[in-house]
């Protein structure tokens, strides 16, 4: 059985102390007025906030104020702490960021871009390994009740929603028709665990299973897929839905800019775990696709659609 792990899925989230007033942030200690940056834990704690450092001094640099970095716990952690208004700013994944539309009035505002300026987007991937029996989809049905599988995290858009409701509609319920499944807590954890023979097959998003091959965690042969979804529009930094417009639209243009006025902060840290090149600004209705599949599995009501 396969372990929880840290998550390796990114979150970032900034908060603020103190009120946003005509341009300035005023809170009852003015030497206390900081720009809060929270990562989710990663395989690696460290290496993750040595490379998130350069984005938050530009960050800095951008909102004329200072920023501590810290450490979430997981997707839930974060979309609670934004609707207990902790947080001001968080850098989703896609599902988790409809979750937060419905429980937390979180809204986006920046996701990854093409060169040409469209939303950039990934997939979600089932992986097994090489001496698992599972050579294709049609396999793993056939099988179903003789293989262990292991997801990501509830709130993992590649993880486990995508390819949930993928099993679902060809007639693979998880939860009952498989031997045993379970989540790993990360992307990583799950393609090594697939790699180790703890498990028979898992779900993963495919920048992951690139990223393990590219380290040598991993090689093509020993971890294959056998299926990859849709493409997935990339995760969105959002931020609370009342939060003052003004700041609103210095977060959503510092992050945008970021590609031009700090090329090496943006490839330092994105070139590790998203692989964005650019920001574009975005609205909510770029994860329609995301929030359709979750209402259609009964994740959130059909009615939940918190921003237009």
């Amino acid at each position: 059985m396969v372990v929880a792990s840290i998550s390796v899925c990114v979150i970032v989230v900034v908060a603020v102390t103190g009120a946003y007033i005509a341009g300035t942030f005023e809170s009852g200690n003015p030497d206390k007025e900081t720009l809060k940056i929270g990562l989710i834990p990663t395989e690696d704690q460290l290496e993750m906030l040595k490379k998130f450092e350069p984005a938050k001094a530009y960050l800095e640099r951008e909102l004329d104020m200072p920023a501590e970095t810290f450490m979430a716990t997981d997707y839930t952690a974060v979309i609670e702490a934004m609707r207990a208004k902790k947080i001001d700013v968080a850098y989703f994944g896609p599902f988790s960021y409809v979750l937060a539309t419905e429980r937390a009035n979180a809204e986006a505002i920046v996701t990854g871009g093409t060169d040409t300026g469209d939303v950039a987007t990934y997939h979600s991937c089932i992986v097994t390994h090489k001496d698992s029996g599972l050579k294709n989809i049609d396999d793993l049905k056939e099988h179903a009740n003789e293989v262990t599988f292991a997801f990501v995290d509830p709130a993992s858009t590649s993880g486990n929603l995508i390819p949930r409701g993928y099993l679902l509609s060809i007639g693979i319920d998880p939860d009952t028709d498989l031997k045993e499944c379970m989540f790993a807590g990360g992307h990583d954890a799950v393609g090594l665990s697939v790699k180790s023979k703890k498990v028979d097959a898992g779900a993963m998003y495919d920048i992951g299973y690139n990223r393990l091959i590219d380290s040598g965690a991993i090689t093509p042969e020993e971890v294959i897929v056998i299926w990859e979804s849709d493409p997935i529009p990339k995760s969105p930094i959002a931020v609370r839905g009342d939060l003052d417009p003004v700041l609103k639209g210095k977060i959503q243009q510092a992050f945008v800019d970021m590609p031009e006025k700090d090329p090496e902060a943006m490839k330092t840290f994105e070139s590790k775990w998203e692989k964005n090149k650019w920001y574009i600004a975005i609205d909510d209705s770029t994860y329609d696709y995301v929030r359709n599949i979750a209402i259609a599995l009964g994740y959130i009501g059909g009615d939940s659609h918190v921003n237009s």
